[in-house]
């Protein structure tokens, strides 16, 4: 962008943006005072309903990179509509999370996903599920903190696009104010501030979309420009090199929302949140069912504004890349104060995942680890300031990491590469789960082997190519076999990603679970569903009685 850009934003859209950003703060501090113990904290008292928690539960794992990277799809030569497949995919999920996990999670009642991990294995499987969380999202939430800064600095100061000036200081805004929100009200903070913002999110974005739709001469313009582009040309039914197929995208949304909603502390915690059983698998329908098809606007913004960049080469002249069209269009396009919204909306995408994350990074440390390995047993009040220094020391860590990123060279290499790790990590996790869900004879033995050979195979795809260079580089000579191995695991569609770490982890795990005996009966009862404890209720502490279901 130029620097005549910068001053589009206007007085108006820095009073929105202010307003915005005190109300969250003034809403999180007035439910910090009713926190009073962990389970307040880190679950709001198991008091929520389903509305608050479907909607939290959506924008929990939502970011800069859904936003900007969906519409800048679409921007793309080859970018088309199916990428909306990916959505269908997390419906036809729905059914098996609801079946797989509230009501053992519930009966447990647990506060992190990996306490099930010892009851079902051991404390090492559960340990290994910890940190595996998160290293992954410690990484995800530094990139997502600098991918955002970078836009929300072009938006704010576009004039320092040819530099990093104004990197920084957004970067820490986003860390402080994100740090700020799980700081004050935990939990029941996080829930209701997302509730806020999803209504900030989708009414920026319709509101974006209805000026583009506009700009760009109409409806039937936009279709016809689509339609000549190619935008809704269907991909090819499978293909594992093509990035986008409709078996890849449908299998993308099918294991990266059975990963989410059972292996991931994020979104797991929110829906633990819920009064009962019943109401969390309510809020998991509405989420999945109602609310996920709502990301079908996202793939339509971008359409339309692919339209108004082909009739607009001028404003198309400021993009870098595909995923600066939604940005672009904020800052030169927009009018003051509804300018104002979009960067609010922005900013909503960022600040839910920071403050959603921050939460299940605390509760994560706080549960699985010093609670965990203490001798004796914690009062409430130490238990709510461990937790909230957790948060903050996590905030730092997040901001440091996200100004680490900026140190280095060749930012999108490495972002690309660090995005690429998360499916190994989300794919590998949800393996180990269902091994414990759905077998009785996975051990902790076959966990562990499991989820490690998994890691590997699913690594190899992104990494075998950059480690065959580096091996010829030191002048190792490799076969023409070898090579022609590496290009096919680095061709690869990166949709794949979590499928082959989740069946590769469940096929390897199982496998070697039959090395080892198994374990026994007995300590199965209501960890899997292969073993179903008796119907009725169960008081807290004990086990309920063994019916052994189907083999």
């Amino acid at each position: 962008m130029n620097a005549g850009a910068a001053a589009a934003v206007s007085p108006l859209d820095y009073l929105v943006l202010g307003a915005y950003s005190a109300g969250l703060i003034a809403l999180s501090v007035k439910l910090s005072r009713r926190v009073r113990k962990q389970d307040d904290y880190f679950l709001a008292g198991r008091s929520m309903s389903r509305w608050p928690i479907a909607l939290s539960m959506y924008v929990a794992l939502f970011s800069t990179n859904s936003m900007l990277g969906v519409t800048g799809w679409l921007n793309r030569k080859d970018g088309t509509l199916w990428v909306g497949l990916v959505n269908i995919g997390i419906m036809l999920a729905v059914p098996a999370v609801i079946k797989l996990y509230p009501s053992i999670f519930f009966r447990l009642r647990i506060t992190t996903a990996y306490e099930y991990l010892e009851k079902r294995f051991n404390y090492t499987v559960r340990a290994f599920g910890a940190l595996f969380f998160l290293m992954a999202r410690l990484m995800w939430l530094s990139i997502m903190i600098y991918s955002a800064a970078l836009v929300i600095s072009r938006m704010l100061a576009p004039a320092h696009e040819s530099g990093r000036t104004g990197t920084v200081e957004a970067i820490l805004l986003l860390g402080a104010l994100g740090t700020t929100f799980a700081l004050s009200g935990g939990m029941k903070a996080v829930v209701w501030t997302d509730v806020v913002q999803f209504f900030v999110l989708f009414g920026g974005v319709l509101t974006a979309g209805a000026i583009a739709v506009v700009k760009a001469g109409g409806l039937g313009k936009v279709l016809t420009i689509a339609v000549q582009a190619g935008k809704f040309d269907p991909p090819p039914l499978f293909d594992l090199t093509s990035e986008l197929t409709i078996v890849s995208a449908l299998s993308f949304g099918i294991f990266g929302y059975l990963s989410s909603a059972g292996a991931d502390q994020i979104v797991l915690q929110t829906y633990l949140t819920a009064k009962s059983d019943a109401e969390a698998k309510k809020s998991l329908l509405w989420n999945g069912m109602v609310l996920k098809p709502l990301s079908l606007v996202f793939p339509c913004l971008g359409l339309l504004l692919f339209a108004f960049y082909h009739q607009n080469p001028r404003h198309a002249a400021l993009m870098r890349i595909p995923d600066d069209a939604l940005p672009v269009f904020i800052v030169a396009v927009l009018p003051a104060g509804v300018r104002g919204l979009m960067i609010a909306a922005v900013m909503s995408a960022v600040l839910t995942s920071v403050a959603s994350g921050l939460t299940a990074l605390s509760a994560c440390v706080q549960v699985d680890f010093v609670r965990r390995l203490r001798a004796r047993p914690m009062p409430d009040a130490a238990t709510v300031a461990l937790a909230r220094s957790l948060v903050l020391l996590w905030g730092i860590a997040i901001t440091a990491g996200a100004l680490l990123v900026r140190t280095l060279g060749e930012q999108s290499n490495i972002l690309q590469i660090l995005n690429i790790l998360m499916y190994p990590f989300s794919g590998v996790l949800l393996g180990v789960f269902l091994l414990g869900l759905l077998t009785r004879r996975a051990n902790s033995a076959g966990a562990m082997a499991g989820a490690a050979l998994g890691f590997a195979v699913t690594i190899a795809a992104p990494l075998a190519r950059r480690v065959a260079d580096a091996a010829i580089g030191y002048g190792i000579t490799l076969p023409p076999e070898v090579m022609a191995a590496v290009r096919g695991l680095n061709s690869i569609s990166t949709f794949y990603y979590a499928t082959l770490g989740t069946l590769s982890t469940v096929l390897f795990g199982y496998g070697v679970s039959l090395l080892f005996p198994g374990p026994p009966a007995a300590k199965l009862i209501g960890l899997s569903h292969r073993v179903r404890p008796v119907s009725g209720p169960t008081p807290r502490g004990s086990l309920p009685a063994m019916n052994p279901g189907p083999r």
